[in-house]
């Protein structure tokens, strides 16, 4: 299981979880910038804030809980802020895997929990020249984001993931193996959900994953985050 240092309410944790098998838009879905820019374009990382005791230091495929606010660089307005979305719980989510834009994807590494950043995103790692109109982001925008880290645990692909779903250690995760985690999952934390959610998510699971219809989701197609171990 998951267990941040700070416990958040059960509701977030839960969310956090299932977020195991299902990708989660956080910004949005980010754009791929055309033409990737500028050679000379990278992430600026101003770090605001170390704590003394500095570990574990995150790194791709960390599930990770974070505040943050974004600003425009050209006029310095706030376009989000994660404290007031989703009752102001903490953002969860991996690292690493385009989850959120790659300029947040590359900002975040080596950071621990405590740590608070300043970064400084260029458009063709944010959302290029297209912008993202309903985020209120104009077309080749810079953004600044400062970040608090709260929490860096086991990302939801690891091996100890899969092993714990993998019942009967036959290195393949069985559509009776996943639903009987999804229910586990859902009885931490508690929501009452009607009984088709479950059939859904885990349809939706093995469309996604069970890459040669097998049947099956197999260690390598589990193992999307490229992990070394499995």
């Amino acid at each position: 299981g998951i267990v941040p240092r700070h416990r958040p309410p059960p509701s977030d944790m839960g969310r956090g979880l299932t977020l195991l098998l299902l990708p989660l838009a956080l910004l949005a879905a980010p754009v791929q910038a055309e033409g990737g820019g500028p050679a000379t374009e990278e992430v600026k990382i101003e770090v605001l804030h170390l704590p003394e005791a500095c570990s574990p230091k995150s790194k791709k495929g960390d599930l990770l809980n974070a505040h943050y606010d974004g600003f425009l660089a050209s006029d310095g307005s706030k376009f989000y802020c994660s404290r007031t979305q989703n009752e102001g719980h903490p953002k969860w989510f991996v690292l690493g895997v385009g989850q959120v834009i790659k300029g947040l994807d590359i900002a975040m590494m080596n950071m621990c929990p405590g740590e608070k950043r300043k970064v400084i995103i260029p458009p063709s790692l944010a959302y290029g020249q297209q912008g993202y109109a309903q985020g209120k982001i104009p077309p080749n925008a810079t953004l600044i984001f400062e970040i608090e880290l709260y929490a860096v645990n086991k990302g939801p692909r690891s091996v100890e993931a899969f092993n714990q779903i993998d019942k009967d250690s036959d290195k393949k995760l069985s559509e009776l193996e996943i639903s009987q985690y999804l229910k586990e999952e859902f009885a931490r934390d508690g929501k009452k959900r009607h009984p088709s959610v479950h059939d859904e998510i885990l349809a939706d699971i093995f469309k996604k994953n069970d890459h040669d219809g097998d049947g099956f989701i197999s260690a390598k197609e589990y193992n999307v985050y490229q992990h070394d171990e499995l």
